[in-house]
């Protein structure tokens, strides 16, 4: 508990409930001799979301880290339905499995899979593989399409925190101030790219919708002209 709140984890009465500051929402575990990039107790967490982005895009610059995107990487959001109320149940349920498994012989470029005790399982892969269950196991509108903007973290200590954070405040702050021309010539862009996350220990995932795509490019770009797509 003691390492936990030094790392900004406050507890509550709730056994089940904990709460996180918001500037250190990605956390890495190993050590590391690195003490520029880790927040110890002689390095307090930053102060603010502006700080926050600046020590990311920072510590992203110093190590030569340039958010990805391919748009060929098109991804949708679904939830798989593998319960029935008729005896059909089971046979959903391996439908959707031999699904999935179609999936990763086809060695998918992105494919994230959720599963719990009490929900339906949640899958984010390429709309290309969505043809490989049948349309009776999956919920989602197979047209909502989602670009994923992915930074490779392996060469980051790890237990670097606020990347993902950091990069997600900078994409809020600015696209909400740039505009882009739609086909009919309007300009749009008052309102901050809706987005979601996908942290592991060895990327950094930031999605947003195809229609947003260009705003979220050129927001990165201000702060790291590396950008590769």
């Amino acid at each position: 508990m003691t390492a936990l709140t030094e790392r900004g984890f406050r507890f509550e009465e709730d056994e089940g409930t904990h709460v996180t500051s918001p500037m250190i929402a990605h956390h890495r575990t190993r050590s590391s001799n690195s003490s520029l990039e880790k927040f110890s107790p002689r390095t307090p967490p930053p102060a603010s979301v502006s700080e926050l982005q600046t020590r990311t895009f920072a510590t992203l610059r110093k190590r030569n880290i340039v958010p990805l995107v391919d748009p060929e990487i098109r991804l949708v959001q679904c939830a798989g339905q593998t319960q029935s109320s008729n005896s059909n149940g089971a046979g959903m349920e391996s439908a959707f499995r031999l699904g999935l498994v179609q999936c990763l012989t086809l060695t998918p470029r992105f494919l994230s899979l959720t599963l719990t005790d009490s929900d339906e399982p949640s899958l984010l892969l390429e709309q290309r593989l969505r043809k490989n269950f049948p349309p009776e196991t999956l919920l989602g509108a197979e047209t909502d399409v989602i670009i994923p903007i992915t930074l490779d973290l392996r060469e980051l200590p790890l237990e670097s925190t606020g990347i993902v954070c950091g990069i997600a405040g900078r994409l809020v702050g600015v696209t909400s101030t740039i505009a882009i021309a739609n086909g009919s010539g309007e300009r749009r862009g008052s309102a901050p790219v809706e987005m979601s996350y996908l942290s592991t220990a060895m990327a950094g995932t930031v999605m947003v919708a195809e229609d947003e795509l260009e705003r979220a490019v050129e927001a990165l770009k201000g702060v790291h002209s590396g950008i590769m797509a």
